[in-house]
């Protein structure tokens, strides 16, 4: 049996620190999720390719329109659903955050984030991408597959 859950939630603060916005964050952010849930003696999460695609074409999306959303996620999660046949999947936003440390350190202060940080998935998908008005915007898509 295949059980299919969405568990969406948002997080928009503003951070202060230096724009570190490379093609590194997404390592970065992986990294400081994974040290954190060895640190509860879960198993790490491995990138996926296809999840990872998805997020940075609804991170892309968002900074386009310059405003935190989670505007087609039923489509994104048929589309990974179709192609990757996950038991479940989840998905959270976040903007405003210049550094890798600041976006997880939000996400892990948010129950509904903390909770798909640390639940049972085995791989994310991670995108992120600035506005025209110098704004992150980033999307995590969590899978078990």
């Amino acid at each position: 049996m295949v059980i299919c859950t969405l568990f969406l939630s948002v997080l928009s603060c503003s951070s202060s620190n230096n724009d570190s916005n490379d093609s590194s964050i997404n390592s970065q952010i992986l990294n400081l999720l994974n040290d954190h849930r060895a640190d509860l003696d879960l198993p790490t999460l491995a990138f996926n390719a296809y999840a990872t695609t998805l997020a940075e074409e609804h991170s892309l999306y968002m900074a386009t329109q310059d405003k935190l959303s989670y505007d087609n996620s039923h489509q994104r999660a048929e589309l990974l659903f179709q192609a990757e046949n996950p038991i479940k999947m989840g998905e959270s936003v976040a903007s405003k955050y210049k550094t890798a440390d600041n976006v997880v350190e939000a996400m892990l202060n948010n129950l509904d984030h903390k909770n798909n940080i640390e639940a049972d998935f085995t791989h994310i998908g991670i995108g992120v991408s600035k506005s025209e008005s110098g704004i992150n915007y980033f999307s995590f898509i969590f899978l078990k597959k």
